[in-house]
């Protein structure tokens, strides 16, 4: 059998398949749990659509692409499908192998492939981000009862859906999460550090050495700009490297505006955007702030970081670069570089010209010889050098063998802008000044080895109160696991605040895990019931978070299918109070139906039980 084919080889792949399809069904045709042979259509699809072609070759990787690419993007399926998918595909790759027609990665290995990404396709799938146009409108129309199976019904949805507003359908379908990433915790050094730093800036002293040259007032031309004399005195004080009065050969060329001193120009207009000078009846001279520079390095050195962040970004984000002049575009494309470094931590000064001159050329119409296009792109890098340098002279940027970075002034200025702009973009140590309730909801938000260093710095501060602390917020909180936890770091006086919880019943079990997993208690003491409650509580904070497929999921990587249904009958007296609810969420959404069964099963007697 020809298991191999190109994209343009659709009728025999279409025959291939129809045949391989056709024996799967009847190789599985009157057992338990038997599929619909739909996964395995997916995946050959995927394979001569997307993949290598070769239907029956599969390697971990392609299980990888099938699983997190290809469904989350490509295939729409209820919550009850979704989890059927892994033990689909891992049932399917079996049906090759018997037939000798697998190859590839071996068997164990693909199927085992399969079961450690089941739980990360479920977060995939119910990505809306992963999801494509066609996956959010069929959702859709589900949602608004939509017979599926019947195609009038469908087109009569279809158009109307079309003559809704566009912000109409936007909404219906979810559209893209555009809200930014949560960026990570950064630590600041401290205080007095960064003063030193902000005074040691060469671009700020120049910025200084401007504001007190026109403290008070300097004439400007009818045109705003400084005159030619103010701007040959400032060259040379500045030091700005512009060159007055070019000679070439034996004709010298007057400088005859400052506009030609192109870096004391931009100082001008830095200063100004900075708050340090202002322009008023054709005179420019010193504000108050201007005047005081030096007396507040660290804030002075803000806002000379706010003035070159409104420089170089040269107009709204939401300007395309060749609705820009070409200086603009090079501001518009570099203009977000600190942010880059925020997440980064780093990045080549070679990739970022490479990746601006890429932008160009797609977004201009540039020059067809070579010649010229090579002096168009020099041009360019020439104009990211610059922004770059102004960085660097200000001290945001670190450069060093093609290397860029954020120095910790940078880290500071580009922290306190992400913030005005009401992103999330936390410091180390913050949390200290919060109470227990505060501290607990945040680090549920953090990295785990990031909510665990915030919590250090928080005990620390008061050793004399935490544990008492920590322990109020798990007994009257909403997460008594988070407090815990964080009881853990909380030193021996934890010990007496964990036991009196105890006598609470809903923190019974959690208690007595916390006091095992310390070593304050022998772990024979813990009791069936115990672990039982500390399972269902498992379940319930992932249904709470994440929904019952992610919790289902949860629940299969607990063991094999046999032992699944072992825990589920041991929960037949289990008093924990949502036991009911999650039998009912495992007979609900359980891809495997003797499981399924079970839960349905004991949830059944369970209610006989209590009635």
């Amino acid at each position: 059998m020809r298991t191999r084919f190109g994209p343009d080889d659709e009728d025999a792949f279409i025959e291939t398949r129809d045949s391989l399809l056709e024996s799967y069904r009847s190789a599985i045709e009157g057992s338990d749990d038997a599929p619909d042979g739909f996964v395995a259509s997916m995946m050959l699809e995927y394979k001569w659509a997307y993949g290598d072609g070769h239907l029956t070759e599969w390697r971990r990787a392609d299980i990888e692409d099938l699983m997190l690419g290809f469904f989350p993007s490509k295939v729409t399926l209820d919550d009850e499908d979704l989890l059927r998918v892994a033990p689909e595909i891992a049932d399917f790759l079996d049906f090759l192998a018997r037939r000798e027609l697998l190859s590839g990665d071996p068997l164990p290995h693909l199927q085992a492939a399969a079961t450690e990404l089941a739980p990360e396709l479920v977060d995939a799938m119910t990505d809306p981000a992963n999801q494509s146009m066609a996956s959010g409108l069929v959702d859709q129309m589900r949602a608004e009862g939509v017979e599926l199976t019947d195609e009038a019904d469908v087109q009569r949805w279809i158009d109307d859906f079309n003559t809704r507003p566009f912000e109409e359908r936007d909404e219906l379908l979810g559209g893209p999460d555009t809200r930014p990433p949560a960026l990570p915790p950064i630590e600041l050094p401290p205080t007095d550090d960064l003063v030193r730093a902000a005074s040691a800036s060469v671009a700020l002293a120049r910025l200084r050495t401007f504001a007190e040259y026109v403290a008070k007032g300097r004439k400007l031309t009818q045109q705003g700009n400084l005159s030619v004399a103010d701007g040959k005195a400032l060259v040379a004080s500045l030091e700005t490297g512009d060159r007055v009065d070019v000679q070439i050969g034996d004709r010298v060329f007057k400088t005859r505006s400052s506009t030609e001193l192109p870096e004391l120009d931009f100082i001008f207009r830095w200063a100004r955007a900075a708050g340090f000078v202002k322009v008023q009846h054709g005179r420019v001279s010193s504000t108050r702030r201007g005047r005081a520079l030096g007396s507040q390095p660290l804030e002075d050195w803000g806002a000379a970081y706010d003035g070159l962040m409104k420089l170089e970004a040269r107009g709204p984000r939401s300007r395309r670069p060749r609705r820009l002049g070409w200086d603009e575009a090079v501001g518009w494309l570099v203009d977000s570089l600190p942010t880059w470094l925020y997440e980064g931590p780093e990045m080549g000064l070679s990739t970022l010209k490479e990746a601006v001159w890429n932008t160009i050329e797609v977004e201009y119409v540039l020059a067809s010889d070579a010649i010229i296009r090579e002096f168009q792109q020099r041009s360019v890098e020439s104009a990211v050098d610059r922004i770059v340098d102004r960085f660097v002279g200000l001290g945001a940027i670190d450069l060093a063998d093609d290397v860029m970075s954020l120095t910790p002034l940078g880290l500071w200025g580009t922290n306190r802008q992400l913030r005005e702009r009401g992103e999330t973009a936390p410091v180390m140590g913050e949390l200290v000044g919060s109470s227990a309730a505060e501290l607990l909801a945040a680090s549920a938000e953090l990295p785990l080895d990031v909510a665990e260093q915030e919590i250090r710095s928080w005990i620390e501060a008061r050793p004399d109160s935490a544990a008492r602390e920590l322990a109020e917020a798990a007994r009257s909180g909403p997460l008594p696991m988070m407090a815990l936890h964080a009881l853990t770091f909380a030193g021996p006086e934890a010990e007496s605040e964990v036991r009196a919880m105890l006598e609470i019943a809903e923190l019974r079990p959690k208690a007595q895990l916390w006091l095992v997993g310390n070593g304050y208690d022998d772990g024979a003491a813990l009791s069936p019931e115990t672990l039982q409650s500390l399972m269902i509580e498992t379940l319930a904070a992932q249904v709470d978070a994440d929904g019952a497929v992610a919790a289902v999921a949860h629940f299969q990587g607990l063991g094999p299918d046999d032992e699944q249904i072992h825990m589920i009958e041991g929960l037949l007296h289990a008093e924990h109070p949502r036991t009911s609810e999650m039998l009912h969420v495992i007979g609900r959404y359980h891809p495997t139906k003797t499981v399924a069964k079970a839960a349905r099963k004991t949830a059944f007697k369970r209610q006989a039980f209590t009635t």
